[in-house]
């Protein structure tokens, strides 16, 4: 009988120590990098590692675990580049587009309504890829962006056989 108190006792001694080593842990912001951190990290390994379903996947997680994460630009510009590495433009496009909408102003989003606009134009859609190059000329938010959209325009110009060219892209590319 004494022996077992004293196992028991032993016992609740070390329960006791382990709870409050485990509760005077340090601080998670000084124990290194946090889960949003290594998950992205892990993305841009398997990215560069030529795995881009794996890095998709990553990032697609990433999105939905930390949706607020400050780093959300640069997992989307780099979920876009494995959908574009896995042939899948219509999900590059998806991202494209969700970029513009985060940032319609900014440098980031009309690049990445070009981006649209481009990949439109490679899926056949010249007509709305049209309608973005359009946009972007009329918006005054970034010349360099509309002359890029202009470039566009010339582009589906030339490759159209024989028709003239649009009236919108003749207009974007006056300006």
């Amino acid at each position: 009988m004494f022996c077992l108190s004293r196992i028991l006792v032993l016992i609740l001694l070390i329960f006791s120590f382990s709870f409050s080593a485990f509760g005077q842990g340090e601080n998670p912001s000084k124990q290194g990098p946090s889960d949003p951190d290594i998950l992205f990290r892990i993305a841009e390994e398997a990215y560069k590692d030529r795995r881009f379903y794996k890095a998709a996947e990553s990032l697609r997680n990433f999105l939905v675990l930390y949706p607020g994460n400050s780093k959300k630009n640069r997992v989307l510009g780099l979920l876009k580049d494995c959908f574009l590495k896995l042939d899948r433009p219509e999900k590059a496009l998806e991202v494209s587009l969700d970029l513009y909408k985060m940032e319609p102003t900014g440098e980031l989003g009309l690049e990445s309504y070009l981006e649209a606009g481009r990949l439109l134009a490679k899926m056949g859609e010249i007509d709305q890829a049209k309608q973005i190059f359009s946009s972007i000329c009329r918006q005054s938010y970034s010349r360099a962006m509309a002359e890029k959209a202009a470039l566009e325009f010339s582009g589906i110009d030339l490759l159209s056989d024989g028709e003239e060219s649009s009236p919108e892209g003749e207009s974007c590319r006056e300006k």
